[in-house]
């Protein structure tokens, strides 16, 4: 039994936070975080967060860093706000907001090949000119910048089938991907050690490029699914949501650098788990600020333990 809980502590550690979180509010609340109405809520908020978070386990487990996943879904979505009110059909919307998403996350990753620049700072940079653009475009505006016809878009974000189907199809193809094929193998070999990786075969540039071309992606399908839900785009766009994932995939217990302890059962575990923690919070009459706060003191916590990690072990490059 000890062999066991050892050899498994960081699975069922994670998990013990989930079952905490989920008993702990759902008692304060009396119930009423698993009624039907609130269960739809977090289903909307955790299909954005999953999505997300799904994609960045790529780019985490080689010890890569992304800081600008904010200003890239407010960025992606103001695209296609601007395509889908010149009138194209919500498919060709859906498709720029994604291609904006990827020419982000490829400039991103480039830049860091090329100039050996660590991924915190390429990310920066992509994040200072997106969120710039953004709040450009917003402020000189003489109109709010929203849909002009939001219904077809509200649709899908009301659409709950659609909306689990999303999450089980995305989970799937990630966990596929990721356990069952050479990109994930090869993006944890490099989280533990880029030069024996690169001296096994592994072509590390291009494992990279690949992992950011899929965050890209999903990242861009995630902006659309946030629109479903405003339908219009303000300078607060995707502010903050950075922390939220680097939140989420520690509560799910992803290590920051990467290697091989990497599971996408992070994703999912830590996304429902900060889903229910905000929503629990917000339920039980904590002001948003203070919700803002906890999510802080919980990062704060999350890079203290870092920077208590052995010698041995590295800081995301």
């Amino acid at each position: 039994m000890k062999l066991f809980f050892k050899k498994h502590q960081h699975t069922l550690i994670q998990y013990a936070g989930l079952a905490l979180v989920l008993l702990v509010f759902t008692l304060m609340t009396d119930g009423a975080l698993l009624s039907e109405f609130n269960v739809r809520t977090i289903l909307k908020q955790l299909v954005i967060l999953f999505t997300i978070t799904v994609g960045m386990i790529f780019i985490f487990s080689h010890g890569g860093m992304d800081i600008s996943v904010g200003a890239v879904l407010a960025l992606s979505s103001m695209a296609a706000i601007y395509t889908m009110n010149a009138g194209a059909p919500l498919a060709l919307g859906i498709l720029v907001a994604v291609l904006v998403s990827v020419i982000c996350y490829m400039v991103n990753v480039l830049i860091a090949n090329q100039f050996g620049l660590m991924a915190a700072i390429a990310s920066l940079a992509i994040m200072i000119v997106s969120r710039g653009i953004v709040t450009y475009q917003v402020s000189t505006s003489v109109t709010k910048i929203a849909l002009a016809d939001a219904k077809p878009l509200r649709e899908l974000g009301r659409n709950m089938p659609l909306i689990m189907t999303i999450i089980v199809l995305v989970g799937v193809v990630g966990y596929v991907l990721f356990h069952l094929t050479k990109m994930g193998k090869q993006n944890k070999a490099i989280g533990d050690n880029p030069l024996a990786a690169s001296q096994s075969g592994v072509r590390v540039k291009r494992t990279k490029v690949i992992a950011y071309l899929l965050a890209g992606i999903l990242v861009g399908f995630a902006s659309v699914l946030s629109l479903s839900r405003s339908a219009v785009i303000s300078e607060n766009t995707g502010m903050g949501l950075e922390m939220d994932v680097i939140v989420a995939l520690i509560l799910g217990g992803m290590a920051l650098n990467g290697g091989s302890r990497s599971r996408m059962s992070s994703a999912f575990v830590g996304g429902i788990t900060l889903v229910l923690l905000n929503n629990g919070l917000v339920m039980v009459g904590v002001p948003p600020e203070v919700v803002s706060l906890v999510k802080g003191v919980i990062f704060l916590a999350v890079v203290f333990l870092l920077l208590r990690r052995p010698a041995t072990e590295v800081m995301p490059r």
